[in-house]
């Protein structure tokens, strides 16, 4: 049985990937400072971490790992998002973003790889198409998303050896339970509607597959076509 490891486990996204991968068959652990608010069955570990706690993280890792003789996937879904202009913008916030979105996932990624020995392992970041393009008053957050980006390739390349492909997901706009939706939202995507959770599932389990090795160092965009859609003014 194949462990996967997935932050943000207990929300939106992330619970829909925890019971995703507890269906394909995967032993899953999920990492995150809130548990669910529902009973998930199967192979589901719980573990409570908060990475903007970095001095703890190495701790909550060993808890992760405790729970499988190896990990092999590693699903980086945890994000601290907040919106602040630029007047208001402050250390504390900069410094939380950096924390959460980027020194915990290169972190958990060196302990990944630092255990895994077979030869299908696989890491994905769950990024955003806020790296390529933005929204007013979204600095920490999308500053951060780039680097992901970026850091999505730095790692395949360091991790070639280790039979580890490393990619990224970057979903557009997704729908959460109760959002009201209008019909022109829905128009504004080329697809012909807003995305949901299950869009970015079906990415995830695409690239954890065992004999996807090709797909390597790139980034899967899930926005029904929005990135590429030219908008002029009405």
């Amino acid at each position: 049985m194949r462990t996967v490891l997935i932050t943000g486990g207990s929300f939106n996204i992330g619970l829909a990937l925890v019971e995703a991968y507890l269906a394909q068959g995967w032993r899953v652990i999920n990492v995150d400072k809130h548990s669910p608010d529902r009973v998930i069955k199967g192979e589901y570990h719980y573990v409570h971490g908060d990475l903007n706690d970095i001095e703890k993280l190495s701790t909550v890792f060993a808890t992760a790992k405790a729970n499988t003789k190896q990990i092999d996937a590693l699903i980086h879904n945890a994000v601290f998002n907040t919106k602040t202009t630029l007047k208001t913008l402050d250390e504390a916030v900069l410094d939380e973003s950096y924390r959460v979105n980027i020194k915990a996932p290169l972190l958990l990624t060196k302990w990944f790889a630092e255990q895994y020995l077979g030869d299908h392992g696989r890491i994905i970041h769950v990024t955003s198409t806020r790296a390529y393009m933005s929204e007013k008053d979204t600095l920490p957050y999308t500053m951060s998303k780039g680097a992901m980006a970026a850091l999505t390739h730095a790692l395949a390349i360091t991790l070639a050896d280790k039979h580890i492909t490393v990619n990224a997901v970057a979903p557009g706009w997704i729908a959460h339970d109760n959002e009201r939706l209008r019909l022109i939202d829905h128009r504004f995507h080329p697809s012909g509607r807003v995305g949901t959770s299950d869009d970015v599932v079906r990415a995830c389990l695409y690239l954890t597959e065992k004999g996807n090795n090709f797909v390597n160092a790139t980034t899967l965009v899930v926005d029904g076509g929005v990135t590429k859609k030219m908008i002029y003014p009405e």
